[in-house]
């Protein structure tokens, strides 16, 4: 009776322990499917995403210098560092990348694992026998296992195959560590390109701006008179006409100009990230000076094949290529396995319940053994095109550094022309000007003369821009960095400084010895120089634009 009861007493918390298990099992199974089909596409509202543009135009100006005093060329250049948003995604992912590379050289220690855990039944772990030769139970039902056990071990394990494939993995990383950073100077070195044309053009904006709209309205009122001699038959009409002719062409230009003008300081503040509608105005000398250059095209070709960032990427590829081929090979030989570690287990059948063991394990696939020829030559053809990708890049930068230099003579010659013939116009104006008729044929003429004077002042200015752009783009191919690599501190006043001392670097000719100073493979070298021409017996000597 009592042995009844007890059975019964069992089998009423066993069917108890399965309703609740039942129950648990239904809940969370419900909350899945609930949860599972709640999701829903869910677009930011209006007000959402306005108050996110507004939190990121806020955060982006909050930490910017104010600029309260006329812009110099290399304040320019240090505010593009310092606030430009396509640098700054750079200098980021650069930042991420040697994250990367950490995480990566964890991978070289052994391998440590952490199991614990606790388990539970609801009715005894049981088993018996059988006789294979009778088909009876040869022993009645028995258990070495307690319904609660509690079990835990800490493993240490080493692999040798693991550990070359993670070595050659932290090279790659650290590899792309560099290309994140030329990645990060060739942008660098296209928006200095982009600040220095930008620049000249907002300053030719700002000198030229009031002579222009004065021009227009001169312009406008000799047109008019034009038309009432016309009429009054006081010229000739074909003379008249083409004088008006002359004026509308005239009128034309210099709105197409003006309208070019007007965006060239939106533009500059764009690339600053200046807050939008800033007023500012810039420091434009009053001279435009140039000076010669000073370092032959061959020095500038072995610079060029040094320094410029597209090449010296595609070197680190190839080094990351031949890791690459390295790698496989690692991954597909026979790897050994070390491990060592204690453990513990509750269960009370067992007699010792903690113990260390250790153990050693080769393992390899066959089939990727003997895919290992065909690997290698597959990982030969992936590091001759890193190579001949290389190659071509270089090739291509020397063909661009001859072009870039062939249009910075150009663009110097063709500023010589246009200041010369704006000096000329404006001494005819004076001149014209200076006259004392009255009559309506002087009055046209000095409109046409002041017109044209006008004209060339802007033709002047344009070109010393683009032979500013064409110094850029000389730059650029030859990969000379515009700000130091250590620099005091990254304020406006210390990079300005920086690049000031950079730009007297360039126009001293002191490149040679800024890049001897510079370790093979190192990072981007500090100091950069001026560049000049050979020229042979009876050449004129060309003239460089100087930053102001």
């Amino acid at each position: 009776m009592r042995r009844w009861v007890l059975r019964r007493q069992v089998l009423r918390r066993w069917v108890l322990r399965r309703q609740v298990l039942r129950r648990w099992v239904c809940a969370v199974a419900a909350t899945a499917c609930l949860g599972g089909c709640a999701f829903q596409p869910n677009p930011f509202t209006d007000e959402e995403r306005l108050a996110e543009a507004r939190q990121d135009v806020t955060s982006v100006l909050a930490a910017q210098e104010p600029l309260k005093r006329p812009l110099t060329l290399e304040e320019a250049f240090a505010r593009a560092v310092a606030y430009n948003l396509d640098e700054r995604v750079k200098v980021l992912e650069k930042m991420v990348a040697q994250r990367d590379f950490e995480f990566s050289k964890l991978d070289l220690l052994p391998k440590v694992g952490v199991n614990a855990g606790y388990s539970n039944r609801d009715n005894i772990l049981a088993s018996s026998s059988t006789s294979i030769l009778t088909n009876r139970q040869s022993l009645e039902p028995s258990t070495s296992t307690d319904r609660d056990l509690r079990f835990a071990d800490l493993t240490g394990s080493w692999n040798i195959l693991d550990f070359w494939v993670s070595y050659f993995n932290a090279r790659q990383q650290a590899d792309r560590v560099l290309v994140a950073e030329e990645q990060r100077r060739r942008v660098l070195q296209g928006l200095f390109q982009d600040v220095r044309r930008a620049f000249w053009r907002a300053a030719s904006a700002q000198r030229l701006g009031d002579d222009i709209r004065d021009s227009i309205r001169v312009a406008q009122r000799a047109l008019t008179s034009s038309r009432k001699v016309e009429n009054e038959a006081l010229r000739s009409p074909i003379d008249a006409l083409r004088y008006q002719k002359s004026l509308l062409d005239a009128l034309r230009d210099l709105e197409s100009v003006q309208r070019q003008l007007d965006v060239s300081k939106i533009e500059l503040a764009a690339l600053l990230n200046l807050p939008p509608g800033t007023n500012y105005s810039v420091v434009v000398p009053n001279t435009l000076r140039v000076a010669r250059l000073g370092v032959p095209v061959k020095q500038m070709e072995e610079v060029a094949l040094l320094r410029n960032p597209d090449v010296r990427e595609a070197s680190y590829q190839v080094r990351i290529s031949a890791d690459e081929t390295r790698k496989m090979l690692a991954r597909n030989l026979p790897g050994l396995n070390f491990s060592y570690g204690p453990s513990f287990d509750s269960n009370s059948f067992v007699v010792n319940n903690s113990w260390t063991a250790g153990a050693v394990r080769l393992s390899g696939n066959l089939v990727s053994i003997l895919s290992i020829p065909e690997q290698m030559r597959r990982g030969e053809l992936m590091e001759q095109t890193a190579v001949t990708r290389r190659q071509a890049l270089s090739m291509a930068v020397l063909a661009k550094l001859h072009i870039a230099y062939q249009q910075y003579l150009s663009a110097t010659k063709e500023y010589y022309w246009a200041d010369q013939l704006a000096s000329i116009d404006r001494r005819l104006y004076q001149q014209i000007s200076n006259r004392t008729e009255t009559d309506a044929q002087s009055e046209l003429e000095r409109v046409s003369a002041r017109v044209s004077a006008v004209n060339s002042d802007l033709r002047r200015y344009r070109s010393y821009a683009e032979a500013q752009a064409a110094l850029g783009r000389l730059y650029d191919v030859v990969g000379i960095d515009p700000v130091p690599e250590k620099v005091p501190a990254l304020d406006i006043a210390s990079l300005s400084a920086a690049i000031r001392k950079t730009s007297s670097d360039w126009k001293n000719g002191r490149l040679a010895d800024a890049v001897a100073a510079e370790p093979a493979g190192a990072a981007p070298v500090a100091a950069v120089a001026s560049h000049s021409p050979r020229r042979g017996p009876g050449a004129k000597a060309v003239a460089e634009p100087v930053l102001q």
